[in-house]
């Protein structure tokens, strides 16, 4: 009976993990494959909300632009290291997974109208990865 309830709890934080998860790879894939007219308005119109933190609207919106491959890649290691381990399985998997799609993510780009793939934001997309890994160690230490 014990085993039994262990392993309904594991299951259902399993659904919840991979599912938040999931959720967030659909969420960030959409943002990043909308085409270059409406992610610009929308990124911008973030901007001009946030004009109090500079006085510059268009080198904020260039900022919040490349923050956001930043927040996003980390938001999704996290939540991919959560599901790895909830499987026992190893984080490295997650890690190989998210590189291949900070890559893959930029390359899609090149079909998308206004659009285009650029190494720099792969790099951004890199670093979000590292961070999370990095606040991942940091947290299972605690």
């Amino acid at each position: 009976m014990i085993f039994y309830k262990f392993s309904v709890t594991v299951l259902h934080n399993l659904n919840i993990y991979l599912g938040l998860t999931v959720l967030w790879f659909i969420f960030m894939t959409y943002l990043s494959h909308q085409d270059g007219e409406h992610t610009g308005k929308a990124s911008l119109g973030l901007a001009k909300k946030l004009k109090f933190l500079g006085s510059n609207i268009n080198k904020l919106n260039s900022h919040l632009r490349k923050t956001a491959h930043v927040f996003l890649f980390f938001i999704f290691i996290l939540l991919l290291n959560i599901t790895l381990k909830s499987m026992e399985l190893q984080i490295g998997y997650g890690v190989i997974v998210a590189v291949f799609w900070a890559w893959a993510d930029e390359k899609t780009k090149l079909f998308i109208k206004g659009r285009h793939f650029s190494w720099f934001d792969v790099c951004l997309n890199v670093l979000g990865i590292a961070l999370g890994i990095i606040v991942d160690i940091l947290l299972s230490k605690i």
